[in-house]
């Protein structure tokens, strides 16, 4: 199972987006390294704030399904120049 996501260029788009997944919902800044502009949102009021926020430094938002109580699994692959591939 994995989380609902949509893409979002504006605040309109974001609450859309929104009322598919349902509150709480994360908020993430596309293209952006590091958590920037990211941030957990319990209403439209404050998906608003954050949007507004995020998209002031990104020219696009990820709307997601919160994961809070969730288990993570994730897996890096790193493969070289040769096509030799790790799976951590």
């Amino acid at each position: 199972k994995i989380a609902e996501s949509y893409t979002a260029d504006n605040i309109e788009d974001a609450v859309i987006a929104a009322g598919k997944t349902g509150y709480p919902l994360m908020i993430r800044s596309a293209f952006a390294l590091g958590g920037l502009g990211s941030g957990i949102c319990v209403d439209e009021e404050h998906l608003r704030e954050n949007a507004k926020k995020a998209l002031a430094t990104s020219p696009q938002i990820l709307v997601e399904k919160s994961m809070l109580g969730w288990k993570e699994v994730e897996y890096e692959v790193v493969r070289d120049v040769y096509d030799n591939c790790v799976t951590v």
